[in-house]
């Protein structure tokens, strides 16, 4: 695994967006309830754009249907808990999430 830093990581937000709002999306608590056709990717881009305190909330396990609009749904998933599933991409963007 690459060893990439926070800073490494958002350096071209920061550019964007400015540290005070860099500092603000990383220490922000979000939380998600529901990560199907919209929540997975909603989760997704909070955690693109610099999240790091997001808690997810679905009681649903990954299904065959699933595989053609959510995020973390593909055959390897089927029948895992869509928040399991889903953590395991998120922290392949940033495992400090």
């Amino acid at each position: 695994m690459a060893d990439c830093s926070y800073e490494d990581i958002f350096q071209r937000a920061t550019l964007v967006l400015g540290q005070k709002t860099q500092d603000k999306l990383r220490s922000e608590n979000i939380i998600i309830f529901g990560v199907g056709g919209v929540g997975s990717w909603c989760a997704e881009g909070l955690i693109r754009a610099g999240v790091e305190h997001l808690t997810i909330v679905d009681s649903d396990n990954v299904d065959t249907s699933n595989i053609n609009r959510q995020r973390m749904a593909t055959v390897l998933s089927i029948g895992q808990s869509k928040v399991e599933a889903l953590k395991s991409e998120l922290l392949k963007i940033n495992p400090e999430s």
